[in-house]
């Protein structure tokens, strides 16, 4: 899912369900015309315009699971690993993380296992991680001071109206953090039943802090009597859940820049697993900083404004108008690649081969609910980048004697070259199991629902 931060974060903007499932992308090489509807001052800075149709449900690294949240995520925070930009097929590769782990294997007794021995025979597998020294995260108040005075709460309406903001480096406890994070019940994690399966004693830490979730809403229920509302009350005074005062075998902290994470079963995928938003490092200070109850009563959460060591930091969080994105002026030094796949050079993929990242000062992302006023907004140059709806695909597309997809002479004409990708995604119909039709349990019910299967050619 995905490629690399600097670069498919933006393409993953333009996935959306307006577009076609080929996901071809457009970018504007030049203006289309005299007139520039942005003013000078902008068209002078290296801005990236570009669109999103719903927006995100979620930016918490521990909910989130969509492509189009990712395109936002994917810009602010770093797991261990990443995959090559431009080798195919998919090639992983370290981040943050000092190399790819290699995994120890070890039987019922502890006795370590040479790679090569039965899978059946292992009991435990190690994948300890290294972190790279010297990576520190975005400017951000909750490095000040964790718990601030109510009077500067109080006129505090956005992240960014805070008086002060610091920094602080990248440790491996921050990893650990978050992976304790997914075992929050009152974060709806999707992956946790997978995780469960294979992190060793995940499922019961899990269990662990439900019962000191429940035990303190009890307490808090029979203080406060019959004026106890649940919600009302954990939105002003959030529950502060210690995530190290249960035992959790499957991560372990090591030192400052080296943690492991213990499977009870071989499970390589896990590695991959490790390159996705889940398993970003959730600094502390943020946790205790975010539950503070005026923020919350204002909406200013994690799960709003991503705090990381990406690229780019949210400037400004505005659904239903844009999103902005500047550039992290604390932003590791990380360089676009040199190698890639047989044809790149000539695609002029490798230009920028070995230049520091990011390129771009910002990003604004503006919300666009209709594919027709995007595509025009597009050919006027209010964005740099489009997908290609099924209203515009004759405008936009010709097909070549040789059935290659070509730009269309109308593109080539205002210098906007096309560029196809394929991105491995998941795709599905899902069926309201509570509709008298479509839905229930019984055997002609689930019938129907597997002719709809049969029914629908999802190649088209």
């Amino acid at each position: 899912m995905k490629e690399s931060r600097y670069y498919s974060a933006l393409k993953n903007a333009l996935k959306h369900p307006l577009m076609l499932s080929l996901l071809l992308i457009l970018f504007g090489q030049t203006s289309c015309t005299p007139n520039h509807p942005y003013p000078k001052s902008e068209r002078a800075q290296p801005i990236f315009y570009s669109v999103y149709t719903e927006p995100p449900k979620h930016l918490d690294p521990a909910i989130s699971y969509s492509s189009d949240e990712y395109a936002f995520l994917e810009l602010v925070y770093e797991p261990p690993f990443q995959y090559h930009f431009l080798k195919r097929p998919y090639e992983l590769e370290p981040l943050t993380a000092k190399e790819i782990p290699v995994a120890e294997y070890y039987d019922g007794d502890g006795r370590k296992l040479t790679a090569d021995v039965d899978m059946e025979q292992v009991k435990k597998v190690v994948y300890t991680i290294k972190i790279k020294e010297g990576i520190k995260y975005q400017n951000h108040p909750c490095f000040v001071k964790t718990e601030w005075p109510e009077e500067i709460l109080n006129d505090v309406d956005h992240i960014t109206d805070f008086p002060e903001v610091a920094t602080r480096e990248l440790k491996a406890v921050d990893y650990v953090n978050q992976i304790k994070r997914l075992a929050d019940s009152r974060l709806p994690c999707p992956i946790l039943p997978i995780m469960a399966k294979y992190i060793d004693g995940l499922g019961e830490f899990a269990g662990a802090l439900a019962e000191n979730l429940e035990a303190e809403r009890k307490r808090r229920h029979e203080e406060q009597g019959a004026s106890y509302n649940r919600e009302q009350d954990e939105r002003v005074n959030p529950i502060h859940l210690d995530l190290n005062a249960q035992p959790f075998p499957g991560v372990k902290l090591i030192d400052d820049y080296t943690y492991q994470i213990v499977l009870k079963r071989p499970y390589p995928q896990i590695l991959y697993w490790l390159a996705m938003p889940f398993f970003a490092p959730m600094p502390q200070e943020a946790i205790d900083f975010f539950e503070q109850g005026i923020l919350r009563d204002k909406g200013i959460t994690i799960d709003r404004y991503p705090l990381g060591t990406g690229p780019y930091r949210i400037e400004k969080y505005g659904p239903n108008l844009e999103y902005v994105f500047v550039a992290n002026e604390n932003f590791h030094d990380e360089f676009y690649p040199s190698t890639g796949e047989e044809g790149d050079r000539e695609k002029e993929l490798l230009v920028d081969a070995g230049k520091k990242l990011p390129f771009l000062n910002k990003i604004i992302f503006k919300k666009e609910k209709e594919s027709i006023p995007l595509w025009n907004k597009f050919l006027q140059g209010y964005y740099d980048t489009s997908g290609i709806s099924k209203d515009s695909f004759g405008q936009a597309i010709q097909i070549s004697t040789h059935g290659n997809v070509e730009a269309s002479e109308f593109l080539k004409d205002r210098n906007i070259s096309l560029l196809t990708s394929v991105s491995p995604s998941t795709m599905y119909v899902s069926f309201n199991m509570s509709d008298p039709v479509v839905g229930g349990y019984a055997e002609e019910q689930r019938k129907l629902r597997q002719a709809f299967s049969i029914a629908i050619d999802m190649e088209e």
